[in-house]
């Protein structure tokens, strides 16, 4: 990002030393004057609300802790942030996204908790591996996983019920003939007349409904349809080059741009914005509002949709169909990270570990907030979600199946917007092969100077 100011390793390091000594001068003057008063930052204001019930559970039995909830939208977070943490200031606790969370390492943001969870006798084991795994880095963790979350299809149960439709639960896709996948996007196709895309008489200029949408974006679009395919955005976690330079990436792309433009059964990427990344939630307004089927989105959507569509039809959740190397799903969770310059660590360090302990994720997840990060208490989260009609199971099943992690290395948050953009024109109008081979060329490259640019 223009303007970032990077700090090197060895002066991160000094900073945390000397911070640390920063922090046992303040915590001494704050505990003789009784009440320590945090700031804790997120961007969701769904969640925001959970939060806020339990950090006032939390408040109650640490009555010499005041918690004051931060929250900044998504799009302003990361750069506000990270303006606060170069300056040497910034919030005590703060949620941690994985697309920032290696260059926020690097840059010396953040404190190593591994001590701590170590001298807290803190289990690991009851959390999801993969989150405790995607937090750390050379033996050191920085966060205790809280939430994750995995993609899925929701659909309009009133819609399929009308052509009478029943989505598959065991579908599947391959780039060559589409699969039962694309059968069944056709199927849910409908154009002005109420003819599907299967019928010769489809009329594909003025299709009415349909069957479902793919954003130009990595988490809840082409993602997991890559990984299906033996394709990936980097090989490994701190990689220091991209790794999408190859035939199965450029034939799934080409077979999600032959779905919006040959088979015309995905929605046109011109209706979900710039570069088809849907930046302001189009996805959801063409969902809601009943012009796609079907909708590819992360479960931490649930509840925007649901409220969009209201009473206006039943939802219902299917998983991803499998692909030629079987179903995958992007799997990511969010962990709270504490401030190198917080002059209270004590303090934040036993909110850190509230929010991340069972206590916490249970309120979080029986109200249908969040899928905690602790397994045992995931049916919380489903139990909530079906007491409203809607059934999360199969995000659920994806999350106990083959995942693949948010690619983590430093610059790729950078290099993910960069790649949408270099990619915008696959989504935006018909594309031969080799014209898609050319655009996934171009944010090849874009991407691998972000994270030359960022030290990968």
């Amino acid at each position: 990002m223009k303007g970032k100011r990077l700090v090197p390793l060895v002066l991160a390091a000094a900073t945390v030393s000397s911070s640390m000594g920063l922090v046992a001068a303040m915590e001494s003057t704050a505990s003789a004057s009784g009440v320590v008063h945090l700031t804790y930052t997120l961007w969701d204001p769904n969640e925001e609300v959970g939060y806020k019930q339990s950090i006032a559970v939390f408040e109650k039995s640490h009555p010499n802790i005041q918690v004051t909830v931060e929250q900044i939208p998504y799009a302003a977070y990361q750069t506000k942030l990270q303006e606060e943490f170069a300056s040497g200031s910034g919030p005590d606790l703060f949620w941690i996204n994985t697309p920032w969370l290696s260059t926020w390492i690097k840059d010396g943001f953040l404190v190593n908790l591994a001590p701590d969870i170590a001298k807290a006798g803190i289990n690991s084991s009851q959390y999801y591996s993969s989150l405790w795994q995607l937090h750390t880095y050379k033996g050191a963790i920085y966060g205790i996983p809280k939430d994750w979350d995995t993609i899925a299809i929701y659909y309009n149960e009133n819609y399929m019920a009308a052509h009478h439709l029943t989505p598959p639960s065991n579908w599947t896709w391959n780039p060559t003939n589409g699969g039962t996948f694309l059968k069944f996007l056709e199927e849910a196709t409908t154009d002005t007349n109420g003819t599907n895309a299967t019928s010769a008489s489809f009329n594909p200029n003025k299709v009415a409904v349909y069957g479902m949408e793919m954003d130009n974006a990595f988490q809840t679009g082409f993602g997991s349809f890559w990984q299906m395919d033996g394709c990936h955005v980097i090989n490994a976690a701190w990689a220091s080059s991209v790794a999408f330079n190859t035939p199965a990436c450029a034939q799934t792309t080409e077979f999600i741009n032959q779905l919006m433009y040959k088979y015309h059964v995905l929605v046109p990427g011109s209706e979900l914005g710039s570069n088809g990344t849907s930046p302001s939630g189009q996805d959801n307004s063409l969902f809601t509002s009943g012009k796609i089927a079907m909708e590819l989105e992360g479960d931490w959507n649930t509840k925007p949709i649901a409220e969009g569509v209201g009473t206006k039809f039943k939802i219902g959740v299917v998983p991803l169909p499998s692909g030629p190397d079987g179903r995958w799903s992007v799997f990511n969770g969010l962990i709270d990270g504490i401030n190198v310059h917080t002059p209270h660590f004590q303090q934040t360090w036993e909110l850190e570990q509230w929010l991340g302990s069972a206590a916490s994720q249970k309120i979080m997840g029986s109200g249908g907030y969040i899928w905690p990060a602790i397994k045992s208490l995931d049916p919380l989260f489903e139990q909530a979600w079906a007491a409203k009609g809607i059934p999360m199971g199969p995000f659920l099943a994806e999350a106990h199946g083959n995942v693949v992690d948010w690619p983590n290395t430093p610059g790729m948050n950078q290099g993910l917007t960069d790649m949408g953009t270099a990619m915008g024109p696959i989504w935006l109008g018909s594309e031969t092969l080799s014209q898609t081979k050319a655009a996934l060329a171009n944010a090849y490259a874009a991407a691998n100077h972000d994270l030359q640019a960022a030290g990968a």
